[in-house]
């Protein structure tokens, strides 16, 4: 199986928080799930993965090619393959939940690949019933379920999610991992930060900083 990330003897510096010598190797379909303490760097580490920052010292490898502050048109490009779930990851709160995903689809996909897919991601995470809500009307739950649903719509081929089980009620987080584990059995590469994992078949591995 192909190598999708090598991180080589990878150390990160910012402002608050740094990361040391970390080196590692992610294939297509794996399941990572990242855990740590408090301020150990888990989000700075993700940041990596979706090239929101690059290495301070160390050498990164996306699909064998090494990445520098010179690869701007790799990085454009491999993001377009990316479903990115963050936290405090801002929705338009007057567009219904329909409008927010949509907004999501509309460069990439037709209209009919979005209506089928939406179909699909709206029975998997239960919004069926409230597609038609302003996002200002939902929980932060509801909320949480409209972001995972909008990083998924274009059927990425890499997941990268911060603590995608934040607000979420402990069946809503066995239903989310158990999506992501089956995901990345047909291929998807899924890489997370995780400070509560629910009790679910082990099928990832696990990176502790």
């Amino acid at each position: 199986m192909e190598n999708i990330f090598f991180l080589d003897r990878i150390s990160i510096i910012s402002k608050k928080k740094s990361i040391q010598n970390i080196s590692l190797k992610i294939r297509k379909g794996d399941f990572l799930v990242i855990k740590g303490s408090n301020a150990t760097g888990k989000s700075l580490l993700l940041k990596l993965f979706y090239l929101k920052v690059l290495p301070s010292s160390g050498n990164l490898y996306l699909k064998g090619r090494k990445i520098s502050n010179n690869s701007k048109k790799e990085i454009n490009e491999f993001r377009k393959k990316m479903g990115i779930i963050l936290q405090n990851d801002y929705l338009i709160p007057f567009f219904s939940v329909f409008q927010n995903i949509e907004l999501a689809s509309q460069i990439q996909n037709s209209e009919s690949e979005f209506i089928n897919r939406m179909s699909e991601i709206s029975g998997w995470l239960e919004l069926n019933d409230i597609k038609d809500e302003k996002v200002t009307n939902l929980s932060n739950s509801q909320k949480q379920k409209v972001v995972i649903a909008r990083a998924l719509i274009n059927n990425p081929s890499i997941i990268v999610a911060d603590q995608p089980e934040t607000y979420l009620d402990q069946e809503s987080k066995k239903k989310i991992f158990f999506l992501f584990e089956s995901l990345s059995k047909i291929g998807t590469t899924i890489i997370m930060t995780a400070n509560n994992l629910p009790e679910i078949k082990k099928d990832y591995k696990l990176f502790e900083l």
